[in-house]
This record gives C-alpha cells, structure tokens and sequence, in this order.
C-alpha cells in the first residue's frame, strides 16, 4: 500500500525565515511538526472541507483568488506558529536508540525546561494571534469560502469563535464560544 504524500502550506525554508530558527535545523525534524499543526490546529479552523479544497489547489498547483489570499494572508502564518509549538519540544528532547536524551551541540549549552516553556508560550501566544485573525477574516468573508460552511457527517466543522485562557481554547464544539464556561474559568 502506497502512502499518500502530504501537502504542506509551508516548507522549513519558509518557517526558518520567519522564525527564530536556523539552517542547522533538520528540515526532517521540522516537516512532522508542519503535518501535525495543519491536521490538529489549522483543520480545527478551517474545518475539513476548506482544508481539503486548499490542500487539492496548493498541489494541483490551481490556487488563485480568494484562496490564494487566505493561504498567503493567513494560513501560512498560523500553520508556522504551531508548528513552532510542537516544534520546539522535539527540538529540547530527542529519541534516540538508547531513550530520550536532552540535545546539545558542540559550543551551546541546553537550556532549562522552564525556558523551553516560555518559549514554548512565546510561540503558542503568535499562533493564537493568527489563529484568531484568521477565523475573524473567514468570518467576514463567508462568501468567499462555501467550504467554511459545507461540512457534513464525520468532517470537522471550524471553530468560528476563539477564546483562549492560559493555553486553552474555550468553545462549544459548534464554533460558539462557551461563555457560562469562559466565566467560570475566570472568576
């Protein structure tokens, strides 16, 4: 059985030049953390259907317009920034023959886990800002994206609304955000 090749809105070039990451990066390392962000973020937004139909244009080489627009205003930048969120753990601890180890490199130190962490929030912050100017553009635009609305049966339906709280989306499930939750938490 063959495996079928992923689409990635973005390449580790693109993400090493908005990032703070360098070429001594692995781009192997990096490209899982770019398929997990666009299937466990990205998809949670745009849901499944307008996930799959910029999918279909980036590799039938067909976006153009509206589409187009969203994949360069938008959904590039919210698949790097979380990618950098899953990145940046794999990029402190690898798994290796004998475990997991801490990486380090010749002339560096490591750095503590509550500096992984704040990184780590660093990152999830600038996703989170993109995340939430990417829904409030599908949602002004709903003309322009049928898919945003067509989702049906077992596809993922996008979260129209973000509320985040201490890393934690707030939201209903049906895109709506969960108030008597979101007060809750905040009392």
């Amino acid at each position: 059985m063959a495996l079928t090749a992923e689409v990635l809105f973005v390449n580790p070039d693109y993400m090493k030049r908005i990032t703070q990451l360098n070429g001594g990066v692995e781009d192997a390392v990096m490209v899982p953390a770019i398929i997990l962000a666009q299937d466990k973020h990205l998809q949670q937004y745009l849901g499944t259907e307008l996930l799959e139909k910029l999918k279909a244009d980036v590799s039938g080489g067909t976006i153009t317009g509206n589409y187009e627009a969203l994949l360069d205003g938008y959904v590039r930048k919210v698949v790097v920034w979380w990618s950098m969120v899953e990145l940046l753990p794999n990029l402190y601890v690898k798994l290796d023959n004998g475990g997991l180890v801490i990486r380090t490199a010749e002339n560096t130190a490591a750095i503590s886990e509550a500096d992984l962490h704040r990184e780590i929030e660093n990152a999830r912050q600038n996703a989170q800002f993109y995340t939430t100017r990417l829904v409030e553009y599908l949602c002004y635009n709903l003309s322009f994206f049928p898919e945003y609305t067509s989702n049906t049966g077992a596809d993922m339906f996008p979260e129209k609304t973000a509320y985040y709280q201490n890393g934690m989306t707030i939201s209903r499930g049906d895109g709506q955000l969960d108030s008597d939750l979101a007060r809750k938490l905040l009392q």
